[in-house]
């Protein structure tokens, strides 16, 4: 079994109402953040038994195709995937670059993210720019 960790926090605007004095009322919205963190222990030989809900993009309804659903949106190769989403990444490992696809002036294009300088063979913290 692995431990799983997941961490949301969510936002929420809140209006807040501050009585000055006998004639005088201060209006503010103001932005409160919650976090939110579970640990989950997940086997690996039952993923797929795990519900999730779909969401945004992500249309799986377990663990395990979740996972596959997410890997096959992030590709290594030295040239450009031939069909991709917004939001896809490309590793381009001729350029050592990590690209992200998004609609730019109404085309859809992979935009960098990273790039590689140096030998990616001793990957540090000094090796993407």
């Amino acid at each position: 079994m692995r431990l799983s960790n997941t961490t949301c926090t969510i936002s929420e605007n809140i209006i807040q109402i501050t009585e000055n004095s006998s004639n005088s009322v201060t209006v503010n919205e103001i932005q409160e953040e919650t976090e939110l963190s579970l640990d989950i222990k997940i086997s690996e030989n039952i993923a797929d038994s795990y519900v999730t809900v779909p969401h945004n993009h992500m249309t799986s309804t377990n663990i395990q195709a979740a996972i596959q659903e997410l890997a096959n949106t992030i590709r290594v190769q030295d040239s450009i995937p031939l069909n991709y989403e917004a939001g896809d990444l490309w590793y381009d490992s001729d350029d050592n670059q990590l690209k992200v696809a998004r609609e730019i002036a109404g085309t859809l294009q992979f935009v960098p993210l990273l790039s590689g300088t140096g030998n990616s063979d001793t990957v540090s913290g000094g090796t993407f720019v």
